[in-house]
């Protein structure tokens, strides 16, 4: 005979007659029918835990703008059936106020929440007890307006100045830069590099001209004068600010594989050189005593559309390789040296465009060797000085150093710009 007691209802299961002398104990609760003559264990009640903050959150620094913008502040706690309330106020003081929704032990906050400096820290409540975190700060870094001192101060440097670069980017219909501004942000020592014109659009294309809203189309050449060149240029002379000059690199016969030229039309570094000088010397600023930063600009550009024998064919503008840049940099140099004026050479690119290397050796190696560098190292991108200098490649040093695209300058009637610092001996030619 076998007698089971069954959960819940104590009904007896019975097969060949009755009789349980050693049936086991019956639990108040059980949760499945247990055997008699077997043991019962009764389920041990779960101990409550005391509240514990076992590990503490973080202060933290974010951006006002850039690529580093929220923190997520961390807490981890101990108990029984904890609950999380973060709490906020600002670092100038006042009392705590209970953030609505933040209920976990995580707690992200956005700059777009939190523009200020501002203290936090969390209440976590258990069965038994309520602990409560120690105070944290968040605090949100501005664009500096003094990235010259400030790199001098950080890596030990000496007469370092700091500027911006434009385009028509920054003269467009939407907004006008003031160079009153720009001028009192650079400083007596300040400087500005212009962009005189690209070969960025292909042959035969309508665009919309930045600085007018109005249509207009390259021709049989990829180029396009940059629209606001010459009044920031007159504007920067008439105000003593130093300038610089620079043309984005384009389309060249050597990047457009279509065999019709469909998109540079046969133009090639040296008539890209020529365009550069000529767009240079009509402006007027730059002069036989001129040792301004010329600049080729290495970057790829967009993706471009055009029709070609009745298909449509896509090509991306890469970014030209040292062959290429080294016929139109001694292009340049040879057309003005021939008239009597100095060629400050430069190449802009990226910080990790310096580091490639094949075959062992640098990429850009024979480049170095007759232009200085413009590097592009935006660290968290939060207009102030990264805490790390760039890397150079086969460059010993950097010259001009772009530290950011989100730089502001008060007044000057447009959001963020391209900033950059340049060391003493920038505009003097190698």
């Amino acid at each position: 005979m076998k007698l089971l007691v069954v959960a819940g209802s104590m009904a007896l299961a019975l097969s060949g007659g009755l009789g349980a002398t050693n049936a086991a104990a019956v639990p108040s609760s059980p949760s499945k029918a247990v055997a008699i003559g077997q043991s019962f264990v009764a389920p041990q009640a779960k101990k409550t835990k005391k509240t514990k903050i076992t590990k503490q959150p973080g202060s933290a620094t974010i951006g006002r703008y850039g690529t580093r913008t929220s923190i997520t502040f961390k807490v981890k706690a101990t108990g029984t059936k904890l609950r999380y309330r973060w709490q906020h106020h600002p670092a100038s003081g006042g009392v705590w106020k209970t953030i609505s929704g933040a209920k976990k032990s995580k707690y992200t906050a956005k700059v777009s929440s939190w523009s200020k400096t501002t203290l936090f820290r969390v209440v976590v409540k258990g069965k038994k007890g309520t602990k409560t975190s120690k105070t944290v700060t968040l605090t949100v870094a501005y664009p500096t307006n003094t990235p010259a001192a400030d790199a001098q101060r950080a890596f030990g440097l000496t007469g370092v100045t700091q500027g911006v670069d434009l385009s028509a980017w920054q003269y467009s219909t939407s907004g006008k830069i003031r160079m009153s501004a720009v001028a009192s942000w650079v400083g007596n020592t300040g400087f500005t590099i212009l962009r005189n014109g690209s070969g960025s659009r292909p042959i035969k294309t309508s665009y919309t001209d930045i600085c007018t809203g109005k249509a207009n189309a390259t021709g049989s050449t990829p180029v396009t004068k940059d629209c606001a060149y010459p009044t920031l240029a007159d504007a920067a002379t008439a105000r003593k600010v130093h300038t610089g000059h620079y043309w984005f690199n384009g389309w060249i016969s050597s990047i457009d594989t279509t065999s019709s030229q469909a998109f540079a039309g046969g133009y090639t570094p040296e008539q890209s050189a020529q365009q550069f000088v000529a767009l240079l010397l009509a402006d007027g600023n730059y002069t036989k005593a001129s040792t301004d930063p010329l600049v080729l600009d290495i970057e790829a550009g967009s993706a471009w559309t055009k029709t070609v024998s009745g298909k449509k064919k896509t090509l991306k503008l890469r970014a030209w390789s040292p062959s290429e840049a080294t016929r139109f940099l001694n292009t340049t140099k040879a057309l003005l040296t021939a008239d009597g004026y100095q060629a400050n050479l430069y190449v802009y690119m990226s910080a990790n465009a310096t580091a490639v290397k094949a075959n062992g050796s640098y990429l850009w190696q024979d480049v170095a060797k007759i232009t200085r560098l413009w590097v592009a190292s935006w660290g968290t991108n939060n207009g102030r000085i990264p805490t790390a200098q760039p890397k150079t490649g086969p460059w010993t040093t950097w010259s001009i150093w772009q530290y950011t695209c989100e730089a502001r300058i008060s007044g000057s009637g447009v959001g963020g710009l391209d900033a950059d610092i340049a060391k003493a001996d920038a505009w003097t030619p190698r």
